[in-house]
This record gives structure tokens, sequence and C-alpha cells, in this order.
């Protein structure tokens, strides 16, 4: 029963992905951000580096983590517009759903996007090699943080937002989570206390730094962040749709 119901509602998002071409667009984005690391970075780098004597493959790592970060949010992005695209053409399953078992509901798309994140973000670890000083075991690790931050934008957009173009100026002020990473990384004290806010920041550090304890506290405040502000969310989620 709830396989069949799995079935159906997959079949029913990948439907409405393919027949919205922004949402398709959105969909592709992850494997165009792939190749750009993978193919054309380092042949930018040596095209810059022949005009302007500046070597951009000094800051590769810096600029793979943050494609890393964004890939790892964009199918709960994805998985909010689809959401969101259902409530504004008041689809009928959608309605039904919601009012028998709007809990599981969620949970299958969150959880749905958090593994299509994990997956997408290991392909672009072995391709890209953001981090190739770290072992397996950290990489899994800085893996696995990423991947829940896509059920976590997932909530942070159909929480607060009722239609699609609401959802779209959520996700574009979602953008400053992830300019924190580049910035939290660059900057130095104190002014990279202003990205603390950004559990995306503290997974970086995690990934990055050497020690693994400081490598455990920074990945735990991550957690501690988005499981917090998940947990208001989910709260205002339903009673916003339920209550």
């Amino acid at each position: 029963m709830m396989w069949d119901r799995f079935k159906s509602f997959l079949i029913a998002d990948i439907n409405i992905i393919l027949h919205d071409k922004t949402l398709l667009a959105r969909s592709l984005a992850p494997f165009v951000l792939i190749i750009i690391l993978r193919f054309l970075f380092t042949p930018l780098s040596a095209f810059i580096f022949s005009k302007t004597g500046f070597l951009l493959d000094n800051y590769y790592s810096l600029a793979a983590i943050t494609f890393v970060s964004v890939i790892a949010i964009l199918p709960g992005m994805l998985y909010a517009f689809v959401l969101l695209g259902e409530k504004d053409l008041h689809i009928v399953h959608v309605e039904e759903v919601f009012l028998a078992d709007r809990y599981k509901f969620l949970l299958m798309r969150m959880t749905i996007s958090a593994f299509i994140s994990f997956v997408l973000v290991m392909i672009t670890i072995i391709l890209a090699k953001p981090v190739p000083t770290e072992g397996w075991l950290r990489t899994l690790f800085a893996a696995l943080l990423l991947s829940i931050q896509s059920p976590f934008v997932f909530l942070f957009i159909c929480s607060l937002a009722e239609k699609k173009i609401e959802g779209l100026a959520l996700s574009r002020l979602y953008w400053i989570f992830l300019i924190a990473v580049p910035s939290g990384l660059l900057l130095h004290h104190p002014w990279n206390y202003f990205t603390f806010f950004s559990p995306l920041y503290w997974i970086s550090w995690a990934w990055i730094v050497k020690s693994p304890v400081e490598s455990l506290i920074y990945g735990s405040i991550a957690m501690i962040l988005t499981s917090v502000t998940a947990i208001m969310l989910y709260s205002h989620f339903f009673k916003k749709n339920v209550g």
C-alpha cells in the first residue's frame, strides 16, 4: 500500500517536472554544475592565468565546496516548487493526501529529496574531488550532513510560501545561506562571525578541518542549527495547512 502510494506520487512528480520547463531546468542544474567542475574549471583557470596571471586553481576547493553545497540543496528546492505548483493547480490527489495523511506525505518527499541529494553529492565528490586530502570517512560524513540540507530547504520554502512566486522569492533569500560558505571560508575573525548562522558554513569546516574532533564539533553545530530550525518550520507548516 505504502509502496503503491510512493510510486503514484513519484510518477506524478516526474510528470509535473517534465511538463514544466522551469522545474526541468532546475532538475538539470546539478549536472551542469558537475560538468563545470569536472571539465571546464581547469581550462578556464588556464585561460584566466594566460590573460591576467591569476591562478584560479588555487581556489578550486573553495569553488568546489560551494558548488557541492548548491547541488545538495537543489532537490529540496525542486520538490518545494513541485508542491507549491500542485497547490496553485489544486491537484486532486494532493488535496486528498492533505486531508488524509499529511505527515507521511510530507516526510516521504523530504526523504526522497534527501536521498537524491546524497546521490548527487556523492557523484560530484567522486568526479570533482573537492577536498582530495580527506579520506572516505570524512567525505561520507560531509555528504550526509549536506544531504540533510535538502529537506531543510524544502521545509523552509513550503512552510513560508503559499504560491510559487513566493517560493521563488524565498529560494533567492536562501542563497544567503549559500553565500556564507565561500564568505566564511575566506573571511578572518571577527568577520566570519556573520556567517555562523548558516549550517552550510559549519559543514564546510567539518569537511576541511584536519582535526577529527573539531570536525565532529562543527558537524554537530550544523545539525543543531538545522534540527532546531526544521522543527519550527515543520510546526509552522502544519499549523498553516491543518490548523
